[in-house]
């Protein structure tokens, strides 16, 4: 796998992400049993994702200190921050009080994580040759997204055989596995990129942002993952309220199965198959048609077997969608900005998260989720226009490998 230092960025990347999926959902049944409420899994959302508002702020930070430390940091911390929640699930305590104090530990927990992401993606140019970058681009979205959608199936395998206890208790371990692995890491900057850091503006906090404004591709990118986050922020509760319907805990663990099952897929073997076919500017407008045909069509049947194929279908473009984003990004920012231009773009489209979590959890109860997903697959399917529209995305290709 490219190299060994490589090998341990990605084996900690993914079960971190593990870990972070099986507490989100634990937490988010929780939560809903706990208060029989889909605002209250709405308000958990909100406070898991609030703190991506403020990730810009820490992208000089993060350009200047050593990136191996602080994902060791990151990882240590929010273990120990799962203590006091396990100890609020064990205890009776008053349902409000419980609930209110879980939403705050997880805002906690959020707000030390908030930037792993982006001291990942900023680490990995010094840890891979440039014309391998495409490759660990591809290895690295499967940690992301496919072992966070892994991670999801897992928490809803397991709330359904066990308590949420156990599950809190695995994440705990994970989040030190996860550690051993990045103390394993190397960060070793070259000269070149020191002097670019020592170069950057050490002023400004949002010269990402400004980065974003200047550019059209960068900025349609960051409008498409903004608003499909907020979409995605529904969807973690719709997800609730579909499995209720459908069939319960074990219904939802299914779910979120199938969402991961066509996310693996989709960001590997399909993947593979279309970067070999098609340019990969492409594939952002491809991915995007792909995902809202199969969720519109999924709604047209009644039966759970053929609702949760074409589900799945649908998740497989979704796979498609996460890699071909992150190598266009990666190859496009210079190193000397990329803390800085990853911690905005967090800022600008993960923190959009929590707000469309909280806004479709209020709005659950008189909003059906098949309106939703029909509403979400619109939503896809007008965001390939601006993908297709932009010539310097829709004709990127990746760069040719040095012999």
């Amino acid at each position: 796998m490219i190299n060994q230092n490589f090998k341990n960025l990605f084996l900690g990347r993914s079960i971190s992400n593990i870990g972070d999926s099986l507490y989100s959902v634990g937490l988010s049944w929780y939560i809903f049993a706990l208060t029989n409420s889909g605002f209250w899994v709405g308000i958990l959302n909100f406070a898991l994702f609030l703190p991506n508002l403020f990730s810009f702020m820490l992208g000089d930070f993060i350009e200047r200190h050593n990136k191996q430390k602080l994902l060791i940091y990151v990882e240590v911390i929010q273990g120990i921050l799962l203590i006091p929640i396990i100890l609020l699930v064990a205890l009776k305590v008053s349902i409000t009080i419980k609930a209110i104090s879980i939403c705050i530990l997880a805002f906690m927990i959020s707000t030390v994580g908030m930037n792993s992401y982006v001291i990942q993606d900023t680490i990995m140019p010094d840890l891979v040759p440039q014309n391998k970058l495409s490759k660990a681009s591809m290895y690295m979205s499967f940690a992301y997204n496919t072992m966070d959608y892994i991670g999801n199936a897992l928490g809803g395998v397991l709330l359904k055989a066990f308590s949420v206890l156990y599950i809190l208790v695995i994440d705990i371990i994970s989040f030190f596995i996860s550690t051993l692995f990045f103390i394993r890491v190397k960060d070793k900057p070259g000269v070149e990129e020191l002097e670019e850091q020592e170069n950057s503006d050490k002023s400004s906090i949002f010269s990402g942002m400004q980065l974003i404004w200047n550019r059209k591709d960068l900025l349609v990118i960051t409008v498409f993952g903004g608003l499909g986050n907020f979409f995605f922020g529904g969807l973690a509760v719709y997800d609730v309220l579909i499995g209720k319907e459908l069939g319960g805990s074990g219904f939802y663990g299914i779910i979120l199965a199938i969402e991961s099952i066509g996310v693996a897929i989709g960001s590997t073997l399909v993947a593979n198959l279309f970067l070999k076919l098609v340019n990969l500017g492409k594939l952002f407008s491809v991915s995007n048609i792909g995902m809202g045909i199969f969720l519109i069509i999924s709604l047209m049947f009644k039966s759970n077997l053929l609702f949760l194929s074409l589900w799945m279908l649908a998740f497989i473009f979704q796979g498609l969608n996460r890699v071909v984003i992150t190598p266009y990004l990666q190859v496009s920012i210079g190193s000397g900005q990329r803390a800085k231009f990853f911690s905005s773009f967090n800022t600008l489209t993960v923190a959009t998260f929590p707000i469309g979590s909280l806004f479709f959890g209020a709005l659950s109860t008189r909003i059906d989720w098949r309106i939703f997903v029909f509403g979400f697959a619109l939503f896809m399917l007008l965001s390939s226009l601006l993908f297709i529209l932009n010539r310097k995305i829709y004709e990127f290709k990746e760069p040719k490998k040095e012999d």
